[in-house]
């Protein structure tokens, strides 16, 4: 892992990791990148949205990721929860015996239940499954969950590292350098898109959620 250094090892792949404010500034680091030659299955954005339907500013085919900003996927751990209380109190008032203790257990693992949903995952699963750096993961997820944006650009001609990281810096990133390609992939809720026309709706459709490939076109990693 490279940080500010534009010496990485030759003969690899290489990805260029921005952490950047949303807004204007993603949009045209975004766009000057994609205009430096990068392609557009190298390029993808990790962002939050309350709205996931919502679409992005990007240039046609770009590749991103939208992560819930709301508590979806809730309902299912809350009722789980509640289910455990319930059978617990109705084996308490039928057989005081083994009830009571049965209670205490079902109310702890509906406490584990509860305190499970609320905690904000941020974007550690996808870094996680994409084998990332351990300790700037830690730096990334953080800062996503401040509201930063994630870009990963990556390339094999070292020419790019340069012109890349310098379109980052230029709207407000900081840069990380690393000596491996870093495709994220939509998991734990998080949906893959792709902006403009090439999705086949200027309302950027869904590609793949978790355990789907994209529709017509080989599976992801395959060039």
């Amino acid at each position: 892992m490279e940080r500010g250094r534009e010496e990485p090892r030759s003969g690899s792949d290489y990805t260029v990791i921005g952490v950047i404010s949303d807004g204007a500034e993603l949009n045209q680091a975004v766009t000057e990148i994609r205009d430096l030659g990068v392609g557009r299955d190298d390029l993808t954005v990790v962002l939050k949205r309350q709205d996931m339907s919502a679409p992005e500013p990007f240039p046609d085919g770009t590749r991103y990721i939208v992560v819930p900003g709301d508590r979806r996927g809730l309902e299912v751990p809350i009722g789980f929860a509640i289910a455990f209380v319930v059978f617990g109190i109705f084996f308490a008032l039928t057989t005081p015996a083994i009830g009571v203790p049965t209670l205490m257990v079902f109310i702890s693992l509906a406490a584990i239940l509860v305190a499970g949903s609320l905690t904000r995952v941020g974007v550690s699963p996808i870094l996680m499954e994409m084998e990332a750096p351990r300790e700037e993961a830690g730096t990334w997820n953080d800062e996503f969950e401040m509201g930063k944006v994630l870009i990963f650009a990556s390339t094999r001609e070292r020419r790019l590292i340069r012109p890349i990281r310098e379109a980052m810096q230029r709207n407000g990133a900081m840069y990380y350098i690393v000596n491996q390609r870093l495709e994220p992939r939509a998991v734990h809720q998080a949906t893959l898109r792709r902006a403009g026309s090439f999705s086949g709706s200027s309302t950027g459709e869904p590609v793949s959620r978790v355990g789907e490939t994209r529709e017509g076109t080989a599976p992801e990693g395959t060039r």
